[in-house]
């Protein structure tokens, strides 16, 4: 029978991924889907803890921030409600200090968790650029601030190694073990137009193909993935731009291949079951039948939890 898919293979990540270790992922909303996956699995994982950015630069610079220690927080306000240059509308605030008290929250954990994290994944979103006119500042988020206060620029390859470079040698004097795995996001931005996306898309797979080869640095292909082995518009969401479920699901089973040993993707898979199920919600919840149920998986979950230690539930 025709074979009407194209595989490719993907070399295999000898730092394997433990239940119980710290994960990050930061850029993209890719990063949203299999951070929240890792999370529905029982790992210790963050997903864009700065809320989803999408350019290599506003990207850096929270890391660098957080790194730094920076104390100060840029911000703009819409109404009565504060918001970060750095980060998405997910930070804010309702007065300049409560939103400075969270963005210096959130570097603080980050860099907590970056100093002992065995992982950390980056996805690159897009190379169009916004920069305040007023202090030729990259901002993560435009928060529905007028075009007029931007200018927009396309940032070369070049240019994201040279920003980024820093960055991975201050991640590695911070955590010596910590592995860099960076993606490009699959998800398009048809608003910028098709030739314009493929060309910033093309820029962001130079820029990896290059920090990819420094010291603790790899390429995670999600986005060959998307759009060369799965290739078919009934993977992406009626926007014709965002792979939906199936297709999360899939890139989700390739990166679990790749960095998870198999006896640690077998746990991985109890975990979720017993997690959906506790989810689940029962018309009858009040019935025996639904108790006894609800108290088979609390005793799976007790068992999970005496054979290893560290799951996130």
């Amino acid at each position: 029978m025709a074979n009407f898919s194209l595989t490719f293979p993907i070399p295999v990540h000898s730092n394997k991924i433990e239940i119980g270790k710290t994960l990050l992922f930061m850029g993209s909303c890719f990063s949203d889907e299999i951070g929240n996956q890792a999370q529905l699995h029982g790992l210790n994982a963050t997903a864009n803890p700065f809320g989803t950015l999408f350019h290599p630069l506003a990207i850096g610079q929270s890391l660098l921030d957080t790194l730094n220690d920076v104390s100060t927080c840029d911000s703009v306000q819409t109404d009565d409600v504060f918001f970060h240059w750095g980060s998405s509308g997910k930070i804010h605030g309702y007065s300049a200090n409560e939103l400075t008290e969270k963005v210096l929250a959130e570097r603080k954990s980050i860099k907590a968790k970056l100093a002992i994290a065995t992982h950390l994944f980056i996805t690159f979103g897009t190379a169009k650029n916004y920069v305040l006119k007023t202090n030729n500042q990259v901002v993560a988020n435009c928060h529905k601030q007028h075009p007029s206060l931007f200018n927009v620029e396309i940032t070369t390859s070049t240019a994201i190694v040279a920003f980024w470079e820093p960055i991975i040698l201050q991640l590695k004097e911070l955590n010596p073990q910590l592995s860099v795995i960076f993606t490009v996001s699959p998800v398009r931005h048809l608003k910028d137009g098709i030739i314009e996306n493929n060309r910033s898309k093309a820029k962001l797979l130079l820029a990896v193909e290059t920090l990819s080869k420094l010291e603790n640095c790899s390429y995670f292909p999600s986005y060959e993935i998307v759009l060369d082995e799965l290739r078919d518009y009934r993977f992406f969401k009626n926007d014709f731009a965002h792979p939906n479920e199936l297709a999360i699901e899939h890139v989700w089973h390739r990166f679990a291949n790749n960095y998870l040993s198999e006896s640690t993707f077998m746990m991985c898979n109890k975990i979720k079951a017993i997690k959906v199920s506790l989810i689940h919600k029962s018309l009858y919840e009040k019935s025996k039948k639904v108790s006894e149920h609800q108290d088979i998986i609390l005793e799976r979950k007790r068992q999970l939890d005496k054979e290893i230690i560290g799951i996130s539930w």
